[in-house]
């Protein structure tokens, strides 16, 4: 799309989980009972994956408007005020009283790999009443993840006319319901191999074989991290592996979140699956680039530029 007109800012909804992260740098990640000193003083920022997503979404020039909720403390009012600072509209985040905010404690060693521990705090009190059908009306998607709880995320789905793009992340099992109403599911190898009840696929053959045994019509884009992702749509056509580009990875965290913020607002404006994933590729692959969850979220320019030159083949 560079260089052409730009489509009018379409209106995204996000609903999902709102957390503050601590960021530990370590040499290396730990086993299990092991303890890892940090390699450098710890470093507060702002995460979720709904937040970060909306974050994404807002970035990448959609008009956001974010279903969450923040505990009644000093930190739920700093989320919503870099939500805010960033262009999302909080007025759907509501305060509960009693609760902390949700919070995650996030270590990422010198290759950008990460390990993530989430308090859920108030995201576990979201309920479905607390989803307006007017914060929904007028949005060209949805966009949900699993990090508050099922019957909202099910609740949400069920109640919007507007496409359903779905980040079945952290993963979970998902009931027939909530996947009839998804119309773009976007997990990773794991999650998809949880939700299909089987073993992680090996190979892209055999990723795209299983995201096809979901439920037909439904589009399946599976992330791959350093590999890219691959696009299996549910009218049948062949799947497609789009690579990612060669970047210095300094930190992985939020980078599936900035694949799937893109990614809804590409959608919202009715680019194809397949165009749409390629530039979602870009923007997650440059977001790595940068400590932080929400480090660097790429503007439209810059994902369009580096998704020009990345290869896609059919994979039948």
């Amino acid at each position: 799309m560079s260089g052409a007109r730009r489509p009018r800012r379409p209106r995204l909804a996000v609903i999902g989980s709102l957390n503050a992260d601590l960021i530990l740098l370590v040499e290396r990640l730990p086993g299990p009972g092991e303890t890892v000193l940090s390699s450098a003083p710890g470093t507060v920022g702002f995460g979720g994956k709904g937040g970060n997503q909306a974050a994404a979404a807002a970035a990448f020039g959609a008009d956001v408007a974010m279903i969450a909720r923040v505990g009644d403390d000093d930190i739920g009012e700093r989320i919503c005020g870099d939500l805010r600072s960033r262009g999302v509209d909080v007025s759907q985040v509501r305060t509960t009283p009693g609760a902390r905010s949700g919070g995650a404690t996030i270590a990422v060693d010198p290759a950008g790999e990460n390990l993530i521990l989430v308090d859920p705090g108030a995201n576990g009190a979201l309920v479905p009443g607390d989803i307006d059908p007017e914060a929904l009306d007028g949005a060209g998607a949805v966009l949900l993840q699993l990090e508050i709880p099922l019957a909202t995320v099910a609740a949400a789905a069920a109640k919007t006319s507007a496409p359903v793009v779905l980040n079945p992340a952290p993963a979970a099992p998902l009931g027939p319901d909530l996947l009839a109403d998804a119309d773009v599911l976007v997990p990773n190898r794991t999650e998809l191999a949880l939700l299909a009840g089987a073993a992680p696929p090996s190979g892209l053959a055999a990723t795209a074989a299983l995201a096809r045994k979901l439920r037909g019509g439904l589009d399946v884009v599976v992330t791959l991290g350093a590999e890219g992702a691959l696009v299996v749509p549910g009218s049948g056509e062949p799947a497609t592996h789009i690579g990612a580009p060669a970047v210095k990875a300094v930190d992985a965290t939020g980078a599936g979140d900035c694949f799937c913020g893109t990614l809804a607002v590409l959608l919202a404006e009715g680019v194809s699956l397949a165009n749409a994933a390629r530039i979602s590729v870009a923007a997650a692959a440059l977001s790595v680039t940068v400590a932080g969850a929400r480090g660097l979220l790429p503007g439209r320019d810059q994902a369009e530029a580096l998704a020009a030159g990345l290869a896609a083949r059919d994979i039948g």
